[in-house]
């Protein structure tokens, strides 16, 4: 493979991972909007999520041809190395707005509604946004911003923890599953914030060549 083959591989694997990461976003959008709504059918989330882990597996193949046929190296292999990982987190994403989706199916089914929190609401804006703008810094290979996204992940885990205690407070009001669902949700959103996270780590790699996952902070960039 020539050095215009593999940059015209590395594009159209790069083009089809954005494409399946604004599908993502979509995905976890339309799953929220089901949220407090008096009849879902979580099946066309289902449906959309068995494309996105269509496109996954195309993603990964073609990423594994590419590194069999040009043995890349240095920052090539980093940025091959990082579309790897940047896809299965997203396949992983896809399956929390499954989670999500099939948590507000059941919600929809609770005899007592039971009232939404704003956190709630906050919590899916700023996992969406933290998804996005990784993706952003992956496409930009911009370090600085991705490392703004990882930044963002311990308010995620604070509006969590605040949405845990005002359910727990309404849950001997309401119906304690309701209540539990919406936990549930909540924790979804905390874990697609984390795989946001993820990602802007591994951009972080890409860009700089230097591991700051399972740091307690980031080290200054050399």
């Amino acid at each position: 493979m020539s050095f215009r083959q593999f940059d015209d591989r590395l594009d159209d694997v790069t083009r089809t991972l954005h494409r399946m990461a604004h599908d993502i976003e979509q995905l976890v959008q339309r799953a929220m909007a089901l949220v407090g709504q008096p009849a879902v059918d979580a099946e066309p989330i289902r449906e959309a999520d068995d494309a996105i882990d269509r496109a996954e597996v195309e993603v990964e193949e073609s990423t594994v041809e590419i590194l069999a046929l040009h043995h890349p190296v240095a920052s090539d292999l980093r940025v091959l190395v990082t579309v790897l990982k940047i896809n299965n987190d997203l396949e992983r994403i896809g399956d929390h707005a499954v989670n999500i989706a099939e948590a507000a199916e059941r919600l929809a089914r609770a005899e007592k509604k039971v009232p939404i929190p704003p956190e709630l609401d906050e919590m899916s804006r700023m996992a969406r946004a933290m998804l996005r703008d990784a993706l952003d810094a992956f496409a930009h290979r911009n370090a600085e911003d991705a490392r703004s996204v990882i930044a963002r992940d311990d308010r995620l885990d604070q509006l969590q923890d605040s949405l845990s205690r005002v359910m727990i407070t309404h849950m001997p009001d309401y119906n304690l599953s309701a209540c539990l669902q919406v936990i549930l949700i909540g924790r979804n959103l905390e874990r697609i914030g984390d795989l946001a996270t993820n990602i802007g780590e591994d951009v972080v790699y890409m860009v700089q060549g230097i591991t700051i996952r399972h740091q307690e902070s980031s080290p200054d960039p050399a």
